[in-house]
Parts: C-alpha cells; sequence; structure tokens
C-alpha cells in the first residue's frame, strides 16, 4: 500500500517539484519504499498533506486521516511529528525551503539585477496562484508560528534576504543593517503580496481593457521608483 502510495506522490510531485524538491522516491524498488521506517514515512506524509492541504484545507487535515492515506498505522506518523501542528510547520518550512529556491533560481537566470527582481517576483506570485493553500498556510499560520518554531523562523527570513540582497547591491549600500535597506525591502515585498493578494481574488484586470495585470511591466514600473532617496 505505502510503495502504491510512493508511487501517486512521484506522480504528484512531478506537478509540484518546486514545493518538495527533498523528497527521494524511489520507484523501481518499491520493496524499498514499503520500509517506511528506513525513512519513507515522513516523506510520504507530508507529500500526501500537501495533495490534501490544496484539496481540503488546513482544518480538515489530520494525521491519522494521512495516516489511512499512505496505508500505516495511525500512531505511525507520529514518529516524525507530535502533533497536527508540527505536520504543519513541517510542511510550512518545506513550502519556504522550496520558494527561496525558486528565487534563487530566478536571480541565476536573470542577466541583470532589474530582471532578477522582477522575475524574483514573479517567482512568488506564481507560487502562490498554483497552490494557494498552501501559500495561506506560509504567510497565514505559519509565519504566526516563526517564533517558536526556529527552522520556520530561519527559512522564511531567508526568503526576505534574496529580496534585501537584491535591492542592497542595487541601490549601492553597503551596511546590511542600514535602515533604509530595511524599508526599501518591506516595501518591495509589500508590492509584490499586494499583487499576490489581486491576482488571487480575481482584481487584477485593467479597468477600460479588461486585459490581466502584466506583473513583469508592473514590477517595472515600480523598479523605477526604486532609487536611493536624496538626504535630507
Amino acid at each position: 500500500m505505502l510503495g502504491e502510495q510512493c508511487v501517486q506522490c512521484q506522480q504528484w510531485l512531478t506537478i509540484i517539484a518546486f514545493l518538495f524538491q527533498n523528497v527521494v522516491i524511489n520507484r523501481s524498488n518499491t520493496k524499498a519504499m514499503n520500509q517506511y521506517h528506513h525513512g519513507n514515512l515522513r516523506e510520504s506524509l507530508l507529500c500526501e498533506a500537501v495533495r490534501q492541504l490544496e484539496e481540503v484545507g488546513p482544518e480538515k487535515l489530520s494525521l491519522r486521516a494521512l495516516a489511512r492515506s499512505v496505508g500505516v498505522s495511525q500512531t505511525a506518523p507520529y514518529r516524525h511529528f507530535k502533533d497536527k501542528d508540527a505536520l504543519l510547520d513541517a510542511m510550512a518550512v518545506n513550502g519556504f525551503k522550496a520558494l527561496k529556491s525558486r528565487m534563487e533560481a530566478a536571480v541565476e537566470a536573470s542577466d541583470n539585477l532589474d530582471n532578477a527582481l522582477i522575475e524574483v517576483g514573479v517567482a512568488y506570485i506564481e507560487t502562490a496562484v498554483a497552490y494557494p493553500a498552501m501559500h495561506k498556510l506560509m504567510f497565514g499560520s505559519g509565519l504566526a508560528r516563526k517564533d517558536i518554531c526556529l527552522p520556520l523562523k530561519e527559512v522564511a527570513d531567508s526568503c526576505i534576504g534574496v529580496l534585501k540582497e537584491l535591492i542592497q547591491k542595487r541601490l549601492k549600500i553597503n551596511d546590511p543593517d542600514d535602515e533604509l535597506l530595511w524599508y526599501m525591502t518591506i516595501n518591495a515585498a509589500a508590492h509584490v503580496k499586494g499583487h499576490t493578494s489581486m491576482v488571487l481574488e480575481g482584481n487584477h484586470c485593467h479597468p477600460a481593457t479588461g486585459e490581466p495585470l502584466d506583473i513583469r511591466k508592473s514590477l517595472g514600473f515600480f523598479l523605477n521608483c526604486l532609487n536611493m532617496p536624496e538626504k535630507q
């Protein structure tokens, strides 16, 4: 049962590979898959949890239901997650890791700082649109728990760190603790999050033409305003 479920997980991961890059499933070795105590169960539970999250939302997720879905005893998941909060924390951590990876890939693929900043924003928005329930988990209850879950805090902060580093380079600010740099970073993040909310709410069309918002063009206009303010 677990082996069959792992194959299904692999098919699901083909679609959402960027969310769980570290899940390693050997489709050619069904026997190894069945040995969940060798390390596969945690990944299988997380994979199934992501699938169910997008289908039914976090309220209906439960460790016992996940156990039934992957074909193990109802107590087995508790070897990896002490309770539902621990499961949700692990999902959020993986989500932020994957988001950071996408952001870093966008930077690597860009030929200049402005393009990198634009593509980082696009990566954030596209991820949220593709997986709205995961996005809500990460930036809703996930962020609310980051002060009591150190791994969650570290990986969430590292995502904003990617944006901050780009803005620091663009504005040629030497001090990473510069107050101006922090406020510029927060404004850029708020701009992207605002667009994300508009897209998720279906409120992102031009009022005159009805055409969908050109995210890259909008972010480009924002970058034109991202200049060092004159010192008073």
